[in-house]
């Protein structure tokens, strides 16, 4: 492609939309190459300096993450939601959705069991696990504090060897307690062994 002079109504574009639309809107708006609109931007100085993550925000966000929502952990390490996104699913410190949500899914309760969903599905259809169906596609929702009542009637079903013990803490806050209960921290210390 030839290369195509920027006038002044584009560049003005650019400006305005830079804050409020992705790059790729903005490019397919202006009928550009996302690398074109980049370029431009970053010589007109609307681009930001690559932040480097400091060791106390990964700490605040891996604390934060599952008890705090991406908004509210964004707003206080002054970043980006995309950015604490991108930095979660890198720490791999699990979906979204199992962070802030209020319930789980089968398929949220087998990630963090590392257990197929459709396994996790049979347990809720035969009552092992307290849930509501949602829809016509028969979706489960699982409060957390039946997933945990799930965990500790349930201790055969599950093993802390191969599940995700860090990102199902968090979930004894969501379940009004006030720490981690004893069961769960001598279940995890005899399925280590």
């Amino acid at each position: 492609m030839p290369y195509k002079r920027w006038v002044k109504d584009e560049i003005d574009y650019l400006i305005s939309k830079y804050n409020e639309k992705s790059i790729i809107a903005i490019a397919d708006d202006l009928n550009r190459t996302k690398d074109s609109v980049f370029k431009k931007a970053k010589r007109l100085g609307l681009t930001t300096e690559l932040k480097y993550w400091t060791e106390k925000e990964l700490h605040f966000l891996i604390e934060k993450w599952g008890k705090k929502s991406v908004g509210f952990i964004a707003k206080e390490l002054d970043r980006s939601v995309t950015s604490i996104r991108k930095k979660a699913n890198e720490l791999k410190l699990g979906p979204e959705r199992i962070a802030n949500g209020e319930f789980l899914t089968t398929g949220d309760i087998g990630y963090l069991l590392n257990k197929n969903p459709s396994l996790v599905y049979r347990w809720t259809r035969d009552g092992m696990i307290k849930g509501r169906r949602l829809g016509k596609k028969k979706v489960f929702q699982i409060r957390p504090n039946h997933f945990i009542n799930f965990l500790k009637d349930h201790p055969n079903k599950w093993c802390a060897n191969k599940a995700r013990v860090n990102l199902i803490k968090p979930y004894f806050y969501y379940s009004n307690r006030s720490n981690v209960p004893e069961w769960f921290i001598n279940k995890v210390e005899n399925d280590v062994r």
